[in-house]
């Protein structure tokens, strides 16, 4: 019956946003994926139409402060931070726009319910972001190379346990109890949202298991009136998004023992994330409901007016249940895309 009635949901939600125009698009992302896109442009040039365009690092930019930008498009976006620059900005834009947020994309490295980059400006000094802050701050290079590092069997079981729990603490890594703060800290931000907003988050993993329907469904209900067509949508999957997927972003996961093995000689030299894309499922979440979307090709970067895939009970098949760990959550879990750990942080 639960299932019906998110299927229900579902259709009707999707089908009554085509007549809604598109608004204000706000790209985002923290300085070591747009450095990761600078270097992938230059070595494999995007076109116009790429997804990923607005994510290039200005060549002149540097890391030291959030830099805003706009783009040919009409749309602008954010390198931030913290989260809290983040939402400022974003506020200051829409209100200098005189428009309302359609559309506010979120890049960076993910975990299951959270994101990888700092809250604020205390955690940003602090010393459990050091390895975001070295990220953000190193070479191009660097953060091109750790990109395309392959995960092991292992570490994707580790990042699925960290999902079974309902909001994981790990150094560095802001979920939904950090979102709360910073709306609280900056309210207009909540106003400058359009009635049929869509966050979309471009990141590995962050519905993910209990802690991704926690983070999803709550950040809806947080942001959103309860009856409204606003939504967020978050990757259930590991996330891709260089030079060959100009759509947008595609997915990735563990599904055989012959399959990671093979990702793991390939893509650190072939370097295309085209070549092992799967499909995928997201997460998808409204004020008040939340369901997922399996049999996806990408998740996109403007406003959707139509989703296509398969409703589903659960993001996870069958046979990856199983493969799931019963084995204690680490203390320390490596961010997917980088060579750096989250620690585990006291309750």
């Amino acid at each position: 019956m639960i299932l019906r009635t998110a299927l229900v949901w579902l259709a009707l939600t999707f089908a009554a946003s085509v007549s809604f125009a598109e608004g204000l698009v706000i790209h985002s992302a923290e300085f070591g994926v747009g450095k990761f896109h600078r270097l992938d442009n230059q070595k494999h040039r995007y076109g116009q139409e790429s997804a990923w365009l607005p994510y290039v690092l200005p060549a002149s930019a540097n890391s030291e402060r959030t830099l805003v930008t706009e783009n040919a498009d009409g749309s602008v976006t954010i390198y931030f931070l913290t989260l809290d620059d983040l939402l400022a900005s974003a506020t200051q834009v829409s209100q200098a726009r005189k428009q309302p947020i359609s559309v506010l994309n979120v890049h960076g490295h993910g975990m299951p319910g959270g994101m990888w980059f700092p809250k604020d400006a205390a955690e940003y000094e602090s010393i459990v972001c050091w390895d975001w802050r070295r990220a953000a701050d190193g070479a191009d290079e660097n953060n091109y190379n750790q990109y395309y590092s392959a995960l092991s069997k292992n570490e994707v079981m580790q990042i699925r346990q960290m999902g079974e729990q309902s909001e994981p603490r790990f150094s560095c890594v802001t979920g939904l109890s950090a979102w709360r703060a910073a709306v609280n800290k900056r309210p207009a931000f909540k106003s400058a949202l359009a009635d049929d907003a869509q966050l979309h988050f471009l990141s590995c993993v962050v519905g993910l298991g209990k802690a991704g329907e926690a983070f999803t469904r709550g950040l809806a209900e947080l942001l959103f009136t309860p009856g409204s067509r606003a939504r967020v949508e978050t990757s259930t999957n590991f996330g891709l998004g260089d030079w060959s997927l100009p759509e947008g972003m595609g997915f990735w996961d563990y599904l055989s023992d012959e399959q990671i093995e093979r990702d793991a000689i390939n893509y650190p030299t072939h370097r295309n994330d085209r070549e092992m894309a799967q499909k995928g499922t997201i997460r998808i979440a409204t004020a008040g409901m939340s369901t997922l979307l399996s049999n996806r090709d990408f998740m996109g970067t403007g406003f959707q007016k139509e989703l296509r895939g398969t409703p589903v009970a659960d993001a996870t098949p069958q046979d990856r249940l199983n493969s799931k760990t019963e084995a204690p959550a680490p203390s320390l879990i490596r961010i997917p895309g980088t060579h750096a750990y989250a620690r585990r942080l006291n309750p």
